[in-house]
């Protein structure tokens, strides 16, 4: 039986990548990229040389089924993002459904979890706020559908853990002060990279803080419930 392996890569430090994805990588026919450039580097940077082929949240039809005749021709895959654990935030789902959907009855690729590095699961565990129980709701709507968003986070009575770029953290930071109040807040920014901070403190005050040069980089927030 093929197989499909769901391969978790460093979010920033290339340290944190593990023995078992290093091992999978090594071992696997065909690499899946979302970013084929980034992962070439990676793949340079631990001495291994595989086939890369793009795949993304709006790949094509073709690039699907050039991926399932792999599948047909027994080859073993490996499914990796641009930093993190695919099925955060990115099309891993997409691609498991749509071969559980087109492979025959009794043909299915078995899939393969390689975990490792997350922003959810780094930011978690660097926490103060109580995640015994959150909801993780990714990144918020770029243009439409921001204001209900917001809403609807206001409305969750435990906390929630979201994504955001640098290039809309403090427009997030505003419209959730207003949806929410000033509320309680972990923040994240480049997890695991040289400039690494987690801030602690209220939604105004994080305002105040990432400008300038703590605007940039990747940024996981939790939202408390106060």
């Amino acid at each position: 039986m093929p197989k499909l392996f769901i391969v978790a890569t460093p979010i920033g430090n290339l340290k944190d990548v593990t023995l078992r994805a290093i091992e999978t990588l090594k071992s696997v026919d065909v690499v899946l990229a979302e970013d084929t450039r980034v992962t070439r580097k990676l793949l340079a940077h631990l001495g291994i040389s595989k086939p890369t082929i793009s795949f993304r949240e709006h790949s094509s039809p073709k690039i699907l089924e050039k991926i399932l005749n792999l599948i047909k021709e027994n080859k073993n895959l490996a499914l990796v993002t641009d930093a993190g654990t695919p099925g955060i935030s990115d099309p891993g789902r997409k691609l498991i459904a749509y071969l559980e959907a087109e492979l025959p009855s009794g043909s299915s690729a078995s899939v393969i979890p390689i975990p490792g590095p997350s922003a959810l699961s780094a930011i978690v565990s660097a926490s103060d706020i109580d995640l015994s129980n959150f909801i993780f709701l990714g990144f918020p709507p770029r243009k439409k559908g921001r204001q209900t968003f917001f809403g609807r986070v206001a409305k969750i009575n435990m906390p929630v853990i979201i994504f955001e770029s640098p290039h809309r953290v403090q427009k997030t930071l505003r419209e959730l002060e207003v949806a929410n109040g000033d509320r309680y807040v972990n923040i994240g920014r480049e997890l695991t990279k040289l400039h690494e901070e987690i801030f602690r403190g209220k939604l105004s005050e994080a305002q105040k803080h990432f400008t300038g040069e703590r605007q940039r980089g990747e940024f996981t927030i939790i939202i408390d419930t106060k």
